[in-house]
Parts: structure tokens; C-alpha cells; sequence
């Protein structure tokens, strides 16, 4: 074979196998852009939730318990950049000065469910209804709260309280309120009574604060947690919610909320 024929069919050779080879390059240098790509968005994540949960620890956790899925959704609308400020991050309420609220929104947060069925406020509520109540006597205003917590609160002789009742079913099925369905309810009621609502004080559970407040911003309220008011932050392991039963399960069940509420 004459030397330039074979030189001809060694660089065909040659190209053969780049061409075979450099698909997988190619998939290897993608995935490992991936998954720096991930590891810098995870890490900015983990970096945020751990000062709003002033726990690094757990912040490492709540991420690691994210699938790809939520986290792709989270990032496509929450890009790199904006983790840092996100509201959607946001785990501390901002606050309102105590003598600037005009009306106290007040949310429940577990319960306890006895070996008959027959459910109770529990210890959460039982604390979340003895800082309402504390607070309400030095700021005569209206009290929205629900069920658990305005029933306290009535036994208790505080004034001005609307019960926020679960809805029950023509079937006598109880379904809870979610978090909006309490603002909701809250603005109905307040619109019927003919009493405006004004800046509204959110007393709620610790962790679940920022939600209660960022919800009554979306419903146009002026909200924030009463200054003054320290929100109870002890999880009730017998809480008949397993969600609500520790820290943890908690913040794993409520940002995996936030980002399915996303887009």
C-alpha cells in the first residue's frame, strides 16, 4: 500500500474513534457541569436556610431533603442570584409595633387526637392561645382565631374573638383550613362585621410565622408578628399532625410546600 494511502487510512482511523469517544465526552463534561452547577445552587440554598433557621445542622438536612425535581422547580424560579433575598426563603416575620395593630389574626398550629378520635387543642395551641391572650390585655382589638385557639380564649373571658371553624361536609367529613383558608375566613369575617381589619397582628407558631405573615401580605393586609410577643417554639412530639411533631418534619413538609405552590 503506498505510504500516503496508508497515512490516509491511519487518520480515518483516528477520526473513527474520536467520533466514537467524544459523545461520552461530551455527556461526562455535561453532567459534570450539572453537577457543579447543583452543588453551587444547593450550597447558596443551604447557606440562606441555615440563617433563617439559625441552624446549620438542620438547614443541611431540610436541603439534602429535597428531590432533583423540587429543586429544578425551585430554581427555575428562584435563580442563583435571588436565593439570598427570596421572601420565599424567609423563615423570621417581619414585625409590626405592637400599638400599631389593629387586628390579631391567630393560627393553629397541630393538635391531639385521644384513642376515641375526639380532638383537642394540645400543648401548641394551648401555648399559642396564652400569648394571644397576654397580649390582648393591653390592645383591645378583634381577635381572629381559630377554632382550638378562640375556644381558649373564650373560657379564658378574652373579648372580642371570632372562631375560624374547619369546614364540615354534608357527609360530616371535617376538612382543616390551610394557612390561606384562615386569611381568608379572617377577611369574610371582618368585611361582614364591618370592621376593618387595619395592620394585622399574626401570632402563630414560630417557624410557621413568615408563612401566616407572607399569606396576609398576598391577601393586601398590612401584616407582621406583634412586637413584644414572643411565638411559641416548642414542637409537641404527640401532635395528632405528624408534621408538626418536630422541627424537621416541619420544615422538610412546609418548603417542599412553598415550592409546589411555585409557577
Amino acid at each position: 500500500m503506498p505510504i500516503k494511502r496508508r497515512r490516509a487510512v491511519r487518520a480515518l482511523l483516528s477520526l473513527i474513534v474520536v467520533c466514537s469517544v467524544l459523545p461520552s465526552l461530551l455527556l461526562v463534561a455535561t453532567a459534570g457541569a450539572t453537577s457543579r452547577k447543583q452543588s453551587s445552587y444547593t450550597q447558596a440554598l443551604t447557606a440562606r436556610l441555615a440563617t433563617e433557621y439559625q441552624d446549620p445542622a438542620l438547614a443541611t438536612k431540610v436541603v439534602a431533603s429535597l428531590s432533583p425535581a423540587l429543586l429544578a422547580k425551585l430554581e427555575s424560579e428562584v435563580p442563583l442570584a435571588a436565593v439570598k433575598k427570596s421572601p420565599l426563603l424567609a423563615y423570621r416575620p417581619v414585625s409590626l409595633p405592637a400599638n400599631s395593630v389593629k387586628s390579631v389574626i391567630a393560627f393553629e398550629f397541630g393538635n391531639r387526637v385521644a384513642a376515641d378520635g375526639t380532638i383537642s387543642a394540645g400543648p401548641t395551641n394551648q401555648a399559642l392561645a396564652a400569648v394571644t391572650a397576654e397580649y390582648a390585655k393591653n390592645h383591645h382589638v378583634p381577635i381572629y382565631a381559630q377554632q382550638q385557639i378562640a375556644e381558649i380564649l373564650v373560657a379564658d373571658g378574652v373579648k372580642g374573638v371570632t372562631s375560624i371553624n374547619p369546614v364540615v361536609g354534608a357527609n360530616g367529613q371535617t376538612t382543616y383550613l390551610s394557612t390561606a383558608g384562615v386569611v381568608a375566613q379572617a377577611v369574610s369575617d371582618a368585611k361582614t362585621s364591618g370592621t376593618p381589619m387595619g395592620k394585622a397582628g399574626i401570632i402563630a407558631f414560630s417557624d410557621h410565622a413568615d408563612r401566616a405573615v407572607l399569606t396576609a401580605e398576598a391577601a393586601h393586609l398590612v401584616a407582621g408578628a406583634p412586637t413584644g410577643v414572643k411565638l411559641p417554639s416548642t414542637y409537641d412530639p404527640g401532635s395528632g399532625q405528624s408534621w408538626t411533631t418536630s422541627r424537621l418534619s416541619y420544615l422538610e413538609t412546609d418548603l417542599t410546600d412553598r415550592i409546589l405552590t411555585l409557577g
